[in-house]
């Protein structure tokens, strides 16, 4: 499965983990991968850091960092 891509400002208010999260469910549900989205809800849920939920987002999606810091 290629990566959808993803964009979004770490600075403002897309940054946010739950929109970024948002944000990756739509891509997956127009690439027709709803079970990555579960797996990947499931995996952020889980974690205990900004960081750590980014990398599980990067694992099934191409985030791309619009505040151009990365």
């Amino acid at each position: 499965m290629k990566k959808p891509k993803v964009e979004f400002d770490s600075r403002g208010p897309s940054g946010n983990i739950y929109a970024v999260l948002c944000l990756c469910s739509n891509a997956l549900r127009k690439a027709r991968c709803p079970n990555a989205y579960n797996e990947l809800r499931d995996k952020v849920l889980a974690s205990h850091s900004y960081d750590a939920a980014l990398a599980a987002c990067r694992e099934y999606v191409e985030l791309i960092d619009k505040s151009g810091e990365k």
